[in-house]
């Protein structure tokens, strides 16, 4: 089995995938290998999953619901293992359930009797997404102000003012594009190949501007959800969204992560923009693989079904007929 184990960390060394299915996989051969004299069952509870590959903002989340499921986790493990690499692992489950009982995971070999087939695992079409806890996500220090611990109330003193900021620093951007075009169209003499370099580079500055600063504020008044600028989020973060929602007759906006593990391949789903290839404002894209595993996103349901490419298992189950 070690020799197995070997071949497994270093498929996972040499072809790293980003997601979580794949970081237990690795931290599980890795407490394997440290222990080559262990002849027992080595298991793990979602509690030691989560403390020795959950980030430090995720350790306070409920380790059932920071472990992907088991079907994601096998069809990991057979991505990781080629098969043309002979004797092959799979991961024993023994769900847990009732008081005290918890759920447990290991890694063991498949049988070498001829007659044992492994089912082939198929791709969920739906996929449950993950709203990262409060304060998880870090603001820049400019936004610091305003959204504490990653929110605030938008009729709170800090809302009022921060949104008031935001409404006029909209209205100074667009009055700052009238009068530099004002200027250009008031000079005397022909339009020269300088000024018609000015007046595009204003225009792409502001348009620039205007997608990157403003306009995601104004958009979340409709859409409850968008991604969120750059310039709200600290440096160390990786993209994130804004979302505003009601709570006890007030509305708050905050920033929010949603995540969901990729039933394909097991790397992770994130929020990236429908367009081109979608119509929907925010799709579920995998990191790995944005634009053939393509999910669409609820946010009050927190679930999402396939949109990308139909392959051929997808693709039967939508033409097959109904019973």
């Amino acid at each position: 089995m070690i020799e197995v184990l070997q071949r497994l960390k270093q498929h996972l060394t040499e072809n790293p995938s980003r997601g979580r299915a794949y970081e237990i996989l690795s931290f599980m051969a890795d407490a394997h290998l440290a222990r080559p004299d262990y002849d027992e069952k080595l298991t793990f509870e979602a509690k030691a999953l989560l403390a020795g590959c959950g980030t430090a903002a995720e350790q306070e989340t409920d380790p059932k619901d920071w472990v992907p499921s088991i079907t994601i986790l096998r069809r990991a493990l057979g991505l990781a293992q080629p098969s043309s690499t002979g004797q092959r692992l799979q991961i024993g489950y023994k769900p847990g359930g009732g008081r005290g009982v918890v759920s447990l995971y290991w890694l063991e070999m498949v049988p070498q009797d001829d007659t044992v087939q492994t089912p082939d695992i198929e791709p969920s079409s739906t996929v449950t997404y993950r709203r990262s806890a409060k304060g998880s996500i870090k603001p820049s220090l400019a936004a610091r102000l305003f959204l504490r611990d990653g929110e605030m109330r938008n009729l709170s003193v800090r809302g009022i003012t921060f949104l008031s900021s935001i409404l006029l620093g909209s209205g100074f951007w667009v009055a700052m594009l009238g009068v530099l075009l004002l200027s250009l169209s008031l000079r005397d003499g022909p339009i020269s190949m300088g000024s018609l370099i000015t007046l595009l580079l204003t225009a792409l500055g502001f348009i620039f501007g205007w997608h990157h600063i403003y306009a995601p504020w104004f958009r979340v008044i409709d859409d409850c959800v968008v991604k969120a600028p750059l310039w709200v989020m600290a440096m160390s973060e990786d993209g994130c969204e804004l979302e505003m929602f009601r709570h006890e007759k007030s509305r708050w906006t905050r920033l929010v992560r949603f995540s969901a593990d990729c039933p394909w391949c097991g790397s992770n789903i994130e929020l990236k923009p429908g367009k081109p290839d979608q119509n929907y404002p925010l799709v579920g894209r995998c990191i790995e693989s944005p634009h053939a595993h393509v999910y669409s996103f609820d946010r009050m349901t927190l679930s999402g079904t396939y949109l990308g490419p139909l392959f051929s298992s997808v693709a039967a189950r939508h033409n097959a007929p109904p019973t």
